[in-house]
């Protein structure tokens, strides 16, 4: 079974650097939990860019296509009507809806899609019952990490532990339940 370390900093540069020499013993499983966004620990952790963006304008492309195709099947196949003389598909008639539904889905998508990739739409965490967790959102910046029991490069709990005392953690606790 791994086991999980939290350790507990006072800013955000001493986590980048606690981050880059966890690594360096071979430590994959990490993350960062900051008051605010930093690009010190964003740059450290190495996280790939958000696919949030892409999935935002797939939703918007496919709400405004899906208002359009429909105003289209109704109005222009379904039931056409001689309006002023202009054909059933009259197409800067339906552009206007088509970009409202288009606007509307993507700030859906992106409203759902912060949710989960945020992970907000967890209730509880094993984070959460260490003590003084509660100033992540502060002032304090935290570290958890897993170490696998097979790894040879990440060594052993107390050295790990060790490593992140000398490069100034204010606390190193392993985290209840075993997982970050």
């Amino acid at each position: 079974m791994a086991e999980s370390l939290i350790a507990e900093f006072g800013d955000d540069a001493a986590l980048a650097r606690a981050i880059d020499r966890v690594r360096e013993l071979g430590v994959r499983e990490l993350d960062a939990h900051t008051p605010y966004s930093t690009e010190l620990v964003r740059d450290a952790l190495g996280a790939p860019p958000s696919r949030l963006s892409t999935a935002v304008l797939v939703g918007g492309a496919l709400g405004a296509a899906a208002a359009y195709g429909l105003e289209w099947y109704l109005v222009a196949h379904l039931y056409p009507l001689n309006v002023g003389g202009r054909p059933p598909h009259f197409p800067l008639g339906f552009v206007p809806i088509a970009f409202e539904m288009g606007v509307l889905f993507a700030s859906g998508t992106a409203f759902v899609g912060a949710l989960f990739l945020g992970r907000l739409v967890r209730l509880w965490a094993p984070v959460f019952e260490v003590p003084g967790f509660e100033h992540a959102s502060r002032d304090t910046f935290w570290l958890t990490l897993k170490l696998e029991p097979g790894s040879a490069n990440a060594g052993s709990v107390e050295r790990v532990s060790a490593e992140l005392a000398a490069l100034g953690a204010l606390s190193v606790r392993e985290l209840p339940g075993g997982t970050a």
